[in-house]
């Protein structure tokens, strides 16, 4: 089997400074939460979940790894905010009952100050069988998360916000998926999900190649176009951002396929009543090369802020017919010249996949995520 054990709760920030002389990018990457023991401070290690920016936050939710020390597979169903401001992590204590089963693989949006989190394989029993695929949610959840005390300072102090500062938050089901007698799609992981307008967009999945969206105001879905051969085929752990009213993904794996990852380039135009995606560029070679980015999946994406007009990726995994290779690389690609830039820097990350990334104040901040032998985790 595989060896993908090491799981990393590290958080990186990437500083990108325009330089005055050229039009180069400085860049490097920090440590800014080292991977430690779980506590008040500090949640377990994680991959496969979802994370988000919610104001001066970054919020975290659900995900997986393997516990080596209880030797048996460690759902998560636990939400931290993380203070992209002044360097806390706190666990959100929920004031609700019914709040969303472990899950693997789900997606999270932000809409108007709220979290929305579709999909997501989940828990069987009492997970000590592991991580099946395809046995996949379809519900929607709306998470919202109550401002942080004005004496949010304090959470610096362990000690005082245990008993002080908690944060809380909120969970409630949105849609009850086909369960609920409405129209949704098929319960689904590895998936991909953007906001563009009032819709939650979803491409695709664990052996899906529709795509659906998702009204974040009425709670209804609707069908974009069914199953298709036609495009990207069947994709899953690929990445999707909308930029300029348009949708766009990068990567991920074909389905049935021995070699599955792509490093191609998608749009789609929810305007232009095509029931497809038009492919923008497929890459140079599997490898990549110095202006391309080379074939990955389960790696994390994001889109710039402000005058930023990029789309930037980040890690990932091949699994070839050989071993699986994880990546370190972090790419961007500008809108606006339809190019490529690695950005490299030196002590880049440790390579990983299943990892989660955000933009906050022209930084890159990832979260998490799994690797493979030498980085073993115990």
């Amino acid at each position: 089997g595989m060896a993908a054990v090491l799981l990393f709760a590290l958080l990186w920030s990437k500083s990108v400074l325009a330089e005055e002389d050229s039009k180069k990018i400085k860049k490097q990457w920090e440590i800014v939460h080292k991977n430690q023991d779980p506590g008040i401070g500090s949640p377990t290690v994680r991959y496969g979940h979802a994370a988000v920016v919610l104001g001066d936050l970054m919020i975290s939710t659900h995900g997986y790894f393997y516990n080596h020390p209880k030797r048996r597979p460690d759902w998560r169903d636990d939400s931290w905010a993380y203070s992209l401001k002044d360097g806390w992590f706190r666990k959100i204590h929920l004031q609700t009952e019914q709040n969303p089963k472990a899950a693997f693989y789900p997606t999270s949006v932000v809409y108007k100050n709220k979290i929305f989190m579709f999909g997501g394989d989940h828990i069987i029993g009492d997970g000590s069988k592991g991580h099946t695929f395809g046995l996949g949610s379809d519900e929607v959840w709306r998470l919202s998360v109550d401002p942080v005390p004005f004496w949010g300072l304090l959470m610096r102090s362990e000690m005082i916000s245990k008993y002080i500062s908690r944060l809380t938050g909120r969970w409630h089901l949105v849609h009850g998926g086909e369960k609920s007698g409405k129209i949704a799609p098929s319960p689904r992981a590895c998936h991909a999900t953007s906001v563009l307008g009032k819709w939650m967009y979803v491409s695709a999945g664990f052996n899906k190649s529709d795509l659906w969206r998702f009204d974040l105001e009425q709670y209804v879905w609707e069908e974009v176009f069914p199953e298709t051969d036609e495009g990207l085929g069947s994709r899953f752990s690929h990445v999707m951002v909308t930029y300029e009213d348009k949708l766009w993904i990068y990567g991920g794996n074909i389905w049935n396929s021995r070699d599955k990852a792509r490093s191609d380039l998608w749009v789609f135009d929810p305007k232009s009543g095509d029931k497809k995606w038009t492919l923008v560029s497929s890459g140079s070679s599997p490898d990549g090369d110095a202006s391309y980015p080379a074939v990955r999946a389960h790696h994390a994406a994001v889109l710039g802020q402000g005058d930023d007009h990029a789309l930037y990726i980040m890690g990932g995994l091949r699994c070839p017919s050989g071993p699986c290779k994880c990546r370190e690389d972090t790419w961007r690609y500008d809108f606006k010249t339809a190019t490529w830039n690695e950005l490299k820097a030196k002590e880049p990350p440790i390579p990983r996949y299943s990892h989660s990334m955000i933009y906050y104040e022209d930084s890159l901040y990832v979260f998490g995520g799994e690797s493979m032998k030498p980085y073993m985790y115990y």
